[in-house]
């Protein structure tokens, strides 16, 4: 009996830490259903779910669609998130979410439990054309980027969104990872999203910078994006590619998660120096 058990717990323990590949759902019409009131405008959102789950640990998708949907987003960014996991009811909450606001998604686990799995999202109005997931170093708990391509009215449009772990000492080589693939993005429109698990001033966000746009940063704008009594905590974060103008952002204090949903107005640089009219303000 001994002899049957330790191969299985091995095999177990080994699938427990497996990553899996990215699944991909687009509604059946192909066509973009953005509603917006400016065609190039995107309304682009990173959050941290935390499974969907409250302060008292009850897992609700429902009131996770009910933060995001007065955003309005284009495209969401979202991390922690349960697909079947026993603590969340069995629920698959992308496709849930993504089903409430009429929206592709693509969806990358960062750990497989057999019983199901947890990890990224990318949610979009646009057409969704690839999707690949990365594994990330790390020592207490996998973690990886996900990569989504969208089709911008015929331009591709690359989302990558990340969880970067809670221990300080793994970011550093996390960081080392997302900037050597992130490199060879160099000449793409792209959007970088997710949780970094790290301030803005911290220096290990350079190596980014020196690759893609960090706006709020640039303009000393600090959003409490984690909940906090007292004083503003800033772990999720939004880059941007250089032929992408940015307007305005903010976090709304809204949602179940410890995290609050982070909302960026964007757009498609119409020349080096030009500028796109005035943007409407969030309400």
């Amino acid at each position: 009996m001994r002899k049957i058990w330790l191969p299985l717990t091995l095999f177990l323990i080994l699938f427990h830490f497996l990553q899996g590949t990215a699944l991909i759902h687009n509604l059946t019409s192909s066509a973009p259903t953005v509603q917006s009131y400016y065609v190039d405008r995107l309304q682009v959102v990173t959050y941290n779910i935390r499974g969907c789950r409250d302060d008292q640990g009850h897992a609700d998708p429902n009131k996770v669609v009910a933060a995001l949907r007065p955003l309005s987003a284009d495209i969401i960014a979202l991390q922690e998130v349960d697909n079947t996991l026993p603590r969340s009811s069995f629920i698959n909450q992308v496709a849930t979410i993504a089903a409430s606001l009429h929206m592709n998604y693509a969806y990358a686990p960062s750990i497989n439990f057999l019983f199901g799995t947890y990890g990224n999202a990318v949610l979009s109005k646009y057409p969704i054309l690839h999707a690949a997931s990365t594994p990330l170093p790390a020592t207490w708990e996998p973690r990886s980027l996900l990569d989504v391509t969208l089709d911008w009215y015929g331009t591709p449009l690359h989302v990558y969104t990340t969880h970067l772990g809670v221990k300080a000492s793994e970011h550093p080589e996390q960081i080392q990872s997302l900037y050597t693939y992130l490199q060879k993005k160099s000449g793409d429109t792209g959007v970088l999203l997710g949780d970094f698990n790290m301030y803005a001033d911290n220096s290990l966000l350079d190596s980014v910078r020196s690759l893609l746009q960090d706006p709020l940063f640039e303009k000393h704008v600090v959003l409490g994006t984690l909940r906090s009594k007292q004083s503003l905590k800033e772990l999720d974060h939004i880059f941007l590619s250089h032929d992408l103008q940015f307007f305005q952002a903010t976090a709304p204090p809204m949602g179940p998660s410890d995290h609050y949903p982070v909302l960026m107005e964007i757009a498609k640089r119409m020349n080096p120096g030009g500028n796109l009219a005035t943007p409407m303000p969030f309400s």
